[in-house]
């Protein structure tokens, strides 16, 4: 069975990191400032429209769960009768 010291692994590792910097040359970096390419506008309507969504359900949860047994019943009773009348037709 072959076996590699961890001596010879961190040695392997090195020259491997070494022999990698050494082929690339150093003209791949990125060179000035970035280029502005487009307006912040729609990431900026993006962010803004997850938070209103956000504000919506959390106000829908909030006053869903302030409801008293009586008017869950209520709902409750119209939703059947609602769907009682669709399933007899027109």
């Amino acid at each position: 069975m072959f076996s590699i010291s961890s001596g010879e692994r961190t040695t392997a590792k090195l020259a491997a990191t070494l022999a990698a910097l050494a082929l690339f040359p150093g003209e791949l970096a990125a060179q000035g400032q970035p280029v502005e390419t487009a307006s912040h506008l729609p990431v900026a309507l993006w962010f803004i429209g997850a938070g209103v969504l956000g504000l919506v359900l959390a106000y829908g949860i909030m006053r869903n769960r302030r409801r008293t047994r009586a008017e869950k019943q209520i709902t409750e009773q119209a939703t059947k009768d609602l769907y009682a009348r669709e399933n007899r037709g027109p």
